[in-house]
Parts: C-alpha cells; sequence; structure tokens
C-alpha cells in the first residue's frame, strides 16, 4: 500500500491542530479515527477515549504523560513516528529504530459485582471517601501470596499511570510490557510494600466503617461494598507508538 493510501487520524486539545498541519505536510491521508491505520491522540483525555476504545490500529500518544511524546516533539517527528507505527505488529518486540519505540499497553476491566465493567487506561484505586480516614484493604494475587494492611486506600496503575498517583502514593514507576504496579495509599505500617503483577489481581475492603470510593482514570464511578471483591484484569492491549526517551521519569497526574 502507498504511503497516499495510509490513513492517519489526529484527536485531541488545541494543540492537535499544528500536528494535522504537519501531517498535511506528509504522504500519509487524514482519516476518522474508526477507519485510521494509525491514531495519533493529543492530551490525557483523548489519549484514554481512544485507548478505552480498544483500537487496532497503534496509538502515538503525545502529551505531558510519561511515554507520550512532546507535542513539540511529535510536529518535528511525525513522519518518523507514523512510518514506525506502520511497519506492523510483528515488530513490538523489536529494539528501538529511529529512536522510535514500540510497546504493548494494557487496558483494565473493573468488575465490582455491581453492574457494568468499567475499564481503565491509566490507573483503579479505591480510596476512603473522607480524606486521612484509613480503612483494611485485601489485594488477592494471583501468582503469588495475598496481603492485607490498613490505609487510605490502594491504587493500581498501568505503564502509562505508574507515574502519576501511584508513584506519588510510594509505587514505581514501570516500564512498558513489566505488568501492574500496586501501591498502598498512606498505610499505616512502615512496612507495607509497593508489588508490580503481572495482569490480574483484586482487591476488597475488610471494614465496614469507613466509605470507600471506586476511582477509574480520576474519576469517581461508585461505592465499594464491604468484602466483595473488586477484580482487576488486563483484557486487552494497544500498541502504542512513541518516541525511545519519551517521558521519562515526568510526573503529570493528580488523583
Amino acid at each position: 500500500m502507498q504511503p497516499s493510501e495510509r490513513r492517519v487520524a489526529v484527536v485531541g486539545d488545541d494543540r492537535a491542530a499544528a500536528l494535522r498541519e504537519a501531517l498535511g505536510r506528509s504522504p500519509y491521508r487524514s482519516a476518522e479515527r474508526s477507519v485510521a491505520d494509525v491514531v495519533v491522540a493529543v492530551g490525557d483525555d483523548a489519549l484514554r477515549d481512544v485507548l478505552l476504545d480498544a483500537p487496532d490500529a497503534p496509538v502515538i500518544p503525545v502529551g505531558s504523560r510519561r511515554l507520550a511524546v512532546d507535542a513539540d516533539d511529535a510536529e518535528g517527528r511525525v513522519r518518523t513516528l507514523i512510518d514506525a507505527a506502520l511497519r506492523g505488529d510483528e515488530h513490538v518486540d523489536d529494539p528501538p529504530v529511529d529512536g522510535v519505540q514500540r510497546a504493548a499497553h494494557p487496558i483494565l476491566a473493573v468488575d465490582a459485582g455491581d453492574g457494568p465493567t468499567r475499564r481503565a487506561a491509566f490507573d483503579v484505586a479505591l480510596v476512603t471517601a473522607e480524606p486521612a480516614r484509613i480503612s483494611e484493604f485485601a489485594v488477592d494475587f494471583t501468582d503469588g501470596p495475598d496481603d492485607s494492611f490498613r490505609a487510605d486506600g490502594v491504587v493500581v496503575a498501568t505503564p502509562l499511570g505508574s507515574d502519576g498517583y501511584a508513584n506519588a502514593a510510594g509505587g514505581p514507576v514501570v516500564e512498558p510490557g513489566a505488568g501492574l504496579a500496586v501501591t498502598p495509599i498512606a498505610p499505616f505500617s512502615t512496612r507495607t510494600d509497593a508489588r508490580i503483577v503481572a495482569s490480574r489481581l483484586s482487591l476488597s475492603v475488610e471494614r465496614e466503617t469507613e466509605s470507600v470510593a471506586l476511582v477509574v482514570d480520576g474519576r469517581e464511578r461508585g461505592v465499594v461494598t464491604p468484602h466483595r471483591s473488586v477484580a482487576i484484569e488486563a483484557t486487552e492491549r494497544v500498541t502504542l507508538v512513541t518516541l525511545a526517551d519519551a517521558g521519562r521519569a515526568r510526573r503529570s497526574e493528580t488523583l
């Protein structure tokens, strides 16, 4: 297929206009997101929305979030990024080529047992509704011993979300493909550790005295029923294409 037949969608905030203009100077054709061969997502809101749709097309993240490409860098290297994105899924595990990396990023399914499954691109948290109020939380790891602790909450983050609220709470910054970070929020015990899990776990609230909110990608999505598991699993993966040194250890998100 000729470059002029390749379709690229640029979606997002005000910074997307400059990238659309840069795209106009390339051999690729602008298209709607639903039919695009590559999607350029500008800003957190656009990136979250695109990822939650789990497109087959690779996604180029642009913005301030870790692993995203700075808007100025993206404008200058949009052709390189699109060329790399169109190389094909067989190159996902290859070393970076021309300063570009590809990575399969997990999309989380969140089942709180109270209705439709929620989806998360960045992080999932159980947090006491009142600030600085302690509850007790249990974590059921499918590939290791379970854990429980008293804390203000607990957060599970994908690589894209691991430098945000989870990192501020003491969790590790996770490299693409390394798993999910599980971090207690303001734990009562100083011996509580953050953990990395492959793709599946469940959380639960073990006390009934404090109301605990379910927060998905920074948005409160209900109240967690005590002793009922909240199952979290990476059920889909989206190919991200970014600069090899993009967003190293950037802090961008707060809950």
